[in-house]
């Protein structure tokens, strides 16, 4: 077998380079790729994957690591041109929009269009720098290379829970989509004794924050006011929870609190108790919510919890909505 060899192709403007004819085998040999293999002078044609060295050198000289080879090619519907500089671009009749112009490859005239320079995309729309006119120009093709946002399969481990938005992951993203799940516990707890003979409805300083994932999830409130202290011969006591400052009963008496005691213990200086609170809340928001024990006292005499140091606690549950 004879053979050529050729030491520098220097490319000119329409000289076009033919090996062999048609029925031949053309070998092009490992050695005669060079690392001067670049985007700049691959304009056509198909050379074997064998024949590629190890990385492919971009433009600028570094190389195209990590490169996003999953993506939604589009090859874009014939384009009849008119005598303006702005064509709609579609494929199969509907509205195509690159994410950019280095995002498509242009053929005008036969010639590959330089993007940013030679045209613009402006929304499905492509916009080249001057106006054609025709009869004498012609859009050979345009082909859409994808975005970046289009992937194959995500690896394992790579969305981190910072990559995640507050309120993205609703009910229909749980397990088997159904609502109920506890998705955050937070607890506070409070063992200083704090006391008021105010009839209105004050802040025991026992109090917790959650900041929900959904608009869609409830809070559960358990509270347990260890200690509650009662004095004088006729003592009511009630307890409310107020979300944000806000009561969240709109029954605001005492005796008719979330949680309230009527006593009557003539004959003793005071009485020791404890006081549950079980409520189940939709505040509809994903922003940090605080729930606070507000006690008030019936009768003017002295309410208390926490009396001889005992913990009172709030637990707030996120529950799946």
């Amino acid at each position: 077998m004879s053979k050529i060899e050729v030491d520098a192709i220097v490319p000119q403007s329409g000289t076009t380079l033919t090996v062999g004819e048609a029925g031949d085998t053309v070998d092009i040999s490992n050695a005669t790729l060079s690392a001067n293999l670049n985007a700049n002078n691959l304009t056509s044609g198909t050379i074997p994957d064998a024949r590629f060295p190890a990385t492919l050198p971009a433009v600028d000289g570094s190389n195209l690591t990590n490169i996003q080879i999953a993506g939604g090619y589009t090859a874009c519907d014939a384009i009849t041109v008119t005598n303006t500089d702005t064509f709609a671009l579609t494929a199969g009749g509907s509205p195509v929009s690159p994410e950019s112009a280095n995002n498509c490859i242009v053929s005008l005239n036969g010639v590959i269009q330089a993007p940013g320079n030679s045209y613009t995309i402006s929304g499905s729309n492509i916009v080249f720098s001057t106006a054609l006119t025709a009869g004498s120009d012609v859009i050979d093709f345009i082909t859409v290379l994808g975005t970046a946002l289009n992937v194959g399969t995500v690896s394992d481990g790579t969305i981190t829970t910072a990559k995640l938005a507050n309120g993205a992951v609703t009910s229909d993203k749980l397990a088997s989509g159904v609502g109920g799940k506890v998705l955050q516990v937070v607890q506070s707890s409070l063992n200083s004794r704090f006391s008021t003979t105010s009839t209105s409805f004050v802040n025991s300083g026992l109090g917790a924050s959650i900041t929900p994932s959904s608009t869609s999830s409830k809070i559960l409130i358990l509270a347990n006011l260890a200690g509650s202290y009662f004095a004088g011969n006729t003592t009511t006591m009630g307890a409310n929870i107020y979300r944000n400052g806000s009561n969240l009963n709109p029954n605001s008496t005492v005796g008719r609190a979330f949680a309230h005691m009527n006593l009557d213990h003539t004959g003793f200086g005071g009485l020791l108790i404890t006081m549950p609170i079980m409520y189940l809340d939709s505040p509809n928001s994903v922003s940090s919510i605080s729930y606070d024990v507000y006690i008030a006292s019936g009768s003017g005499n002295p309410a208390a919890i926490c009396q001889d140091n005992e913990y009172s606690t709030i637990t707030l549950m996120e529950i799946a909505g």
